[in-house]
């Protein structure tokens, strides 16, 4: 289960951290109930820092933890039924599209799948085993908003007059799917397979240890050979990569869903609980986002201004006009040691810059940048609009994959951004 020489941060595994402990709530699918969040929430306010943070993965954590804190939150949240089994803290990793069973596009809705393949793999304790980033992605044909890559992916595509769902390992098409009723038997069996293999050849098991090695994913695959059918095609799988804010409609239905803006994917407990109060009042769903966001689901349309409205009175906006969309930073020199910058500090001034710029108009649709604290760029997926990583003179810049040729001051840094902006969008700017 070791990582190079840290540990992946679970319930059971907290990290240490410039702010205090940090740990980890896996949850799977990102389908979170309302109980669940209050839970979080009302902990988070009694013993870390009144945030909690959303991870690219759909997961949660809580930092700021003091040591004699860490039994109470540990204790509580196993109250919750957020640890249900301590043996697989670190290691349950199920993503799904936070749209699943919302989306008009989708083939499939994925979210009955997701809680068989938990229970079962709760059940066996052979997965304790799997590295703590292993990951599976079921994806039910629609729109598909992970940048990650799953390590163990199925997505349902049409075959003639039914629907299979087409496996891939790391990313790569193997070339064969399965039947619908049998995609969680061949997720737990790929899963096995991938232990068998990566122990045999003693390499982590990760899929992209198992697409180094040459064999290797043929010998997963032959495992899984009476679960599979021929399946080839182009891998249509990509990923949206701008989060569908505001009112999403629901084909057919008189639900919507609403999804707010969540700045560098925080909110406070005070938020959580207007978020888990309202799905309650009106008999909807919460899931959280890989964008790092939360997605209010089946919100009946009648009580759409209203939800809308309660988010904004609370810092929520529904649009990207507050200058957050597509930013991400990491936890900065306020959290972590190895920060060289404070980093969440400078991404709020490039907010209200890039907000005044907009003068009340969206960010630029496929808008993103990153700013990290070191060169190790944590959680950043690489390739946004705009990169800033901290050094001990300033920050190094790339605008378009191409490093401006002086460390800035953040400061000018956040001048450039703003300059690059109005180029790309001289309307917004007139």
């Amino acid at each position: 289960m070791r990582v190079g020489d840290n540990f992946c941060p679970g319930i059971l595994h907290a990290v240490p951290a410039k702010d205090g402990l940090l740990l980890r709530i896996r949850v799977p699918g990102g389908l979170i109930s309302a109980e669940e969040l209050c839970a979080i929430a009302r902990l988070s306010s009694a013993y870390s820092d009144g945030q909690i943070e959303i991870t690219s993965r759909a997961n949660i954590q809580l930092r700021a933890i003091r040591d004699e804190a860490l039994s109470p939150v540990v204790q509580g949240l196993r109250t919750a039924g957020l640890l249900p089994s301590p043996g697989h803290d670190r290691v349950r990793n199920i993503m799904t599209s936070p749209l699943a069973g919302l989306d008009a596009e989708e083939l499939v809705d994925t979210r009955p799948l997701v809680r068989e393949l938990d229970e079962r793999f709760l059940a066996d304790p052979v997965f304790m085993d799997l590295h703590p980033k292993f990951s599976f992605g079921i994806d039910g044909g629609g729109r598909w908003f992970s940048r990650e890559t799953d390590d163990v992916s199925l997505r349902a595509v049409k075959v003639g007059d039914g629907i299979v769902f087409r496996l891939s390992i790391g990313g790569v098409s193997s070339g064969f799917g399965v039947g619908a009723d049998r995609v969680v038997d061949c997720m737990l069996e790929a899963a096995r397979m991938c232990l068998r293999v990566c122990k045999e050849l003693e390499i982590p098991v990760r899929a992209r240890a198992l697409l180094a090695s040459p064999g290797a994913v043929e010998r997963v695959l032959e495992g899984l050979s009476a679960l599979l059918v021929p399946c080839v095609g182009s891998e249509d799988g990509r990923a949206f990569l701008e989060a569908p804010l505001g009112v999403q409609a629901m084909a057919g239905s008189e639900f919507v869903s609403v999804v707010p803006s969540v700045p560098l994917g925080r909110i406070t407990a005070g938020q959580a609980h207007l978020m888990a109060g309202l799905a309650k009042e009106w008999s909807g769903d919460l899931r959280l986002a890989p964008w790092r966001g939360v997605v209010l689901g089946a919100i009946p349309r009648g009580a759409a201004d209203g939800v809308v409205s309660s988010l904004r009175a609370v810092g929520l906006p529904d649009d990207g006009r507050d200058g957050y969309r597509g930013l991400s930073a990491c936890a900065g020199n306020t959290g972590c040691e190895a920060s060289l910058a404070d980093v969440r500090g400078d991404a709020v001034r490039l907010a209200d810059s890039l907000a005044s710029s907009l003068a009340g108009r969206d960010a630029r649709p496929g808008w993103t940048v990153n700013i990290s604290g070191c060169e190790k760029q944590c959680a950043m997926r690489k390739g946004a609009t705009v990169e800033l990583v901290a050094t001990e003179l300033g920050y190094s810049v790339k605008i378009e994959g191409v490093t401006v040729p002086s460390v800035c001051s953040s400061n000018s840094a956040i001048e450039a951004i703003v300059a690059h902006h109005a180029r790309l969008d001289p309307e917004a700017y007139s």
